[in-house]
């Protein structure tokens, strides 16, 4: 890819981003904004901070069961660095990708780079399945989202679970083969799934991680929810956050703007008014989170100065 193309698609992404938001302000009251923000005390912030804490080290923990399968070994508190570097780099990237490869890179000093890499990716991966198996169960009890909702969280749960199956029951693969693609690209399928199919040998990992997963994501929605209470709406519908905080992390992760930019604003402001949130509560709610991830980067950049150059094995090189 050239320089001039990458150039130009990140310029698209920007206007995406300018687009989204420009949207997005002239859809809410911007004064009702800030007078929701100003509402947030200092014991709020407390909160929101071991909320952060607590977030981050559900993360680490279950990356962290996936790296000692392996074999590999990395201290929590290592790791809990790492996590927070991937915050920095993902203030730069369009996506949270950029983030995960670094904090593959540095795992440790000779460390099998496909493995590392794999384990990120298992990491995130469960978390997306445990996120749609609680926003799919909420479905069925709860009454405080729309039917096109309910019926959106049924196909993406049908679609994720598509997609697992083509993935690790080495689907994609036969199907290259059966329609004779070249030798090149079955070789690269091949390896995309000896590295990941061995998440999913043990089922006392991959019950533990998916349920940490679930913790994980419990987690987002009380921190959803207080960020709430910190702004002012206190009637929270929690069924209804667990399914609709799924989706919002679903859109805003779509690499079309820089960092989710306007995009993950709009989803907020569009699931929490489904759900009985002001557009005003909905944005300031998105903004706040977008601060405390603005906040997290700083110290992961500032932590990334007293980390060593990653001196990582490629795959043929591991013992």
């Amino acid at each position: 890819m050239s320089l001039r193309s990458v150039v130009n698609r990140g310029l698209l992404k920007l206007l995406v981003a300018v687009i989204a938001v420009v949207v997005v302000i002239v859809a809410v009251d911007v004064r009702l904004v800030f007078d929701a923000i100003i509402q947030v005390s200092l014991g709020d912030i407390l909160v929101l901070a071991a909320l952060s804490f607590l977030l981050i080290g559900a993360s680490v923990w279950k990356w962290g069961c996936f790296l000692e399968y392996l074999g590999i070994s990395a201290g929590f508190w290592r790791l809990f660095r790492l996590y927070l570097v991937g915050y920095f780099v993902n203030v730069f990237t369009p996506s949270f990708v950029g983030g995960d490869v670094v904090r593959s890179l540095y795992v440790g000093p000779s460390v099998d780079k496909a493995h590392a890499v794999s384990a990120t990716f298992l990491e995130r991966y469960t978390g997306v399945v445990a996120m749609l198996a609680m926003a799919l169960c909420a479905v069925f009890i709860s009454k405080a989202v729309t039917f096109e909702i309910q019926l959106l969280v049924v196909f993406l749960s049908i679609g994720c679970g598509l997609a697992t199956w083509f993935v690790f029951a080495g689907t994609i693969g036969k199907l290259a083969r059966r329609l004779h693609a070249p030798e090149k690209i079955i070789r690269m399928v091949d390896r995309v799934h000896e590295g990941l199919v061995w998440g999913v040998e043990d089922f006392t990992l991959v019950a533990k991680t998916l349920a940490i997963s679930l913790l994980f994501h419990l987690l987002t929605v009380v921190n959803t929810a207080a960020v709430a209470n910190a702004i002012g709406w206190s009637a929270v519908p929690w069924t209804g956050l667990l399914i609709v905080v799924p989706l919002i992390l679903i859109v805003g992760a779509v690499p079309i703007s820089p960092q989710g930019l306007g995009i993950q604003e709009g989803a907020f402001v569009f699931f929490l008014t489904s759900v009985g949130a002001t557009p005003d509560h909905a944005l300031a709610i998105a903004l706040l989170l977008r601060v405390k991830s603005y906040v997290l980067a700083i110290f992961g950049g500032i932590l990334w100065l007293g980390i060593r150059s990653p001196r990582i094995l490629a795959s043929n090189d591991h013992p």
